[in-house]
């Protein structure tokens, strides 16, 4: 089959990809279950999470998993299509990429950025963690058990969720770069570089960071919630923002 070479796909795919995204699974379980808008109740966040405080923990875990597979199944399409594996011109030996590399990570940016900003519900999402889990585990799996593991670090020490999750995304941003361990069916679509896969963190960091914004300047002025000791969410802020 003959590579899909058009620089016009650059700009086609996260367009699709950011209407794919924007999808809200949460809002719509969370509608039909109990009638409430979850941007103006409980977390006032649409995702899993706050389906999982307003309808119970099974609904909740069905609301993170469709977010989950939305961003699963969009980025393995982007695998699967031939585009142009060639190296760009300026290219160099040590940070190749192709345009088949540019359309990835700009798909996985766009995904989360129409879940947190969905043009369906006025661009009030989520904060993207489930879409960002699902590109990590096709990716790279053993960057997302870096990312689990600065994440409970984090959460132990602090108990706050938010900054946790972001500030662990951080950590295996530089790793990524240096990270030569790639599973075989990114080798076979030429994505195994980890110059390749530390550009995509990076651009997810970015995608999702302006919702996390928020997170850690209430974590400084005591208003942004936490895991309680006896479990549970301290719900603190007033701001609504969502996690």
């Amino acid at each position: 089959m003959a590579a899909i070479d058009h620089w016009i796909w650059i700009i086609i795919c996260p367009i699709i990809a950011y209407f794919i995204g924007s999808i809200p699974f949460s809002y719509i379980i969370a509608k039909w279950r109990t009638g409430e808008d979850l941007r103006k109740t409980g977390l006032g966040n649409v995702g899993g999470l706050n389906v999982m405080v307003k309808s119970g923990f099974n609904w909740g875990l069905l609301a993170g998993g469709l977010d989950f597979y939305k961003g699963l199944a969009t980025i393995i399409a982007v695998l699967a299509i031939p585009f142009d594996n060639t190296p760009l011109a300026c290219a160099g030996k040590y940070w190749e990429i192709t345009k088949h590399n540019l359309i990835y990570i700009f798909v996985a940016m766009a995904v989360i950025l129409g879940h947190n900003y969905p043009i369906f519900l006025k661009f009030q999402g989520g904060r993207g963690i489930a879409v960002t889990v699902s590109f990590l585990v096709l990716t790279n799996p053993l960057l997302l058990l870096i990312f689990i593991f600065s994440m409970v670090v984090f959460l132990a020490l602090t108990r706050y969720v938010r900054p946790s999750q972001f500030l662990a995304i951080f950590i295996g941003t530089p790793i990524a770069f240096f990270l030569r361990f790639s599973p075989p069916w990114m080798v076979l679509t030429h994505m195994s570089n980890p110059f390749i896969t530390g550009l995509f963190v990076i651009g997810i960091s970015l995608a999702i960071f302006p919702k996390y914004l928020m997170a850690f300047i209430g974590m400084f002025k005591g208003t942004e919630y936490q895991i309680g000791k006896k479990g549970g969410i301290i719900i603190k802020d007033t701001n609504k923002e969502s996690t």
